[in-house]
């Protein structure tokens, strides 16, 4: 490529990474007080926009190649390329490598891949801070990013087991030590658990099996809930919502507004996800930023809870029934168990209320798909 002394510096550094963000600031008032606004047909606006989304997407960020070729494919406009030039590289200065880059877009460049560094700062942040708490004399290798094909983290057990083994050696060795003079033989290979109390060691020689039943253990402690704004729980609220969202809506990587919308009490399973459904049902422009997807969540969430409440009813949903605890019937499809043992109660008090059109033949009859637990449990 081509140096022109002449010309300025390139307003952005080749090593700008601002990948996977998919989106730009547009300054509404700075906009409609700019000549392009002002001097621009419906035509050459709409190159000038498109322009700016390819400049964008480009290395570096912010600039174009200086190809009418290229430029007429990128701005949409084909053969009248060359009417609309003029209007649709508004903004746009040929630098000293020979390609178009925007005053402005390129201030905005600027501005997210700092913002890019400073989250994966916090991240990695975070990340050794969090390891700190587990093993505070040694720092992850990766800097406290996560582990993957190119970063590799050293296995955190490797220092550990050589202790572990260090130290089984040194009882073997003391227990081979004290017993050395005695006449008992020790065996390489021990019963798994004591004989049980009142019984002798012949009675466990007789009977083998009894050496390898299980051994009791306590109940472990139920593990503490997760903190909102750590990176286990970022990763559950992403990984359901972006079960029910399409791959084009959600480009940035800040998952944490909709992570402290849950932690402000709003369910994720009976109010967050339905809505997320009902909005990707409903718009056909798909919304870009956890910021904003999370703000649109909470209006319809607090309009939602208006109107139970205006009803009589609780202001937050049941959550739905897991998928598990649904009971094909066949007839009517799939319903929750806990409508059935409703059912199956108003057929014992009244045998003339069971709407065998919805349900299938009653409790008695042949060909009933009620399941005989849910039948042994009213019994």
């Amino acid at each position: 490529m081509t140096q022109r002394d002449d010309l300025p510096a390139p307003l952005v550094p080749a090593d700008i990474d601002i990948a996977g963000l998919s989106s730009f600031l547009l300054d509404i008032d700075r906009l409609f007080h700019s000549e392009l606004w002002a001097l621009s047909t419906g035509e050459e606006f709409k190159a000038a926009v498109a322009l700016w989304g390819h400049a964008w997407r480009q290395r570096p960020a912010g600039s174009l190649p200086n190809d009418d070729r290229l430029l007429a494919a990128f701005s949409g406009a084909g053969g009248r390329w060359k009417k609309v030039k003029a209007i649709a590289l508004r903004g746009f200065v040929l630098c000293s490598d020979n390609r178009f880059y925007h005053r402005v877009l390129c201030e905005d460049v600027l501005r997210a891949a700092k913002s890019k560094d400073a989250r994966r700062e916090r991240t990695a942040a975070a990340t050794r801070a969090r390891q700190a708490k587990v093993d505070p004399d040694q720092t992850p290798p990766s800097g406290g990013k996560k582990t993957n094909d190119v970063n590799e983290t050293v296995d955190r057990n490797v220092g550990r087991n050589g202790q572990r083994n260090e130290g089984s050696d040194e009882q073997r060795h003391d227990v081979r030590h004290e017993r050395r003079d005695e006449t008992v033989a020790i065996t390489s290979r021990s019963p798994l658990h004591s004989p049980i109390a009142g019984h002798s060691s012949t009675e466990e020689e007789h009977n083998p099996a009894g050496a390898c039943e299980p051994v009791p253990r306590a109940p472990t402690a139920a593990a503490p809930p997760l903190a909102w704004n750590c990176r286990e729980n970022f990763d559950r609220v992403e990984r359901r919502c972006r079960e029910v969202l399409p791959r084009d809506w959600v480009q940035d990587l800040v998952v944490s507004p909709m992570a402290r919308l849950e932690a402000s009490g709003v369910d994720l399973e009976a109010e967050i996800v339905p809505v997320l459904l009902d909005l990707v049902a409903a718009r056909r422009v798909p919304i870009r930023t956890w910021t904003l997807l999370a703000d649109t969540v909470a209006e319809r969430v607090a309009v939602q809870r208006q109107g139970r409440t205006a009803q009589g009813l609780p202001a937050t949903p049941s959550a739905p029934t897991p998928p598990g605890d649904m009971v094909d019937l066949g007839v009517s499809g799939r319903w929750p168990e806990p409508t059935l043992r409703k059912w199956i109660e108003r057929f014992r008090q009244d045998a003339g209320a069971w709407s065998e059109a919805v349900l299938g033949p009653p409790p008695g009859q042949l060909g009933c798909r009620i399941p005989s637990r849910l039948l042994l449990e009213a019994a």
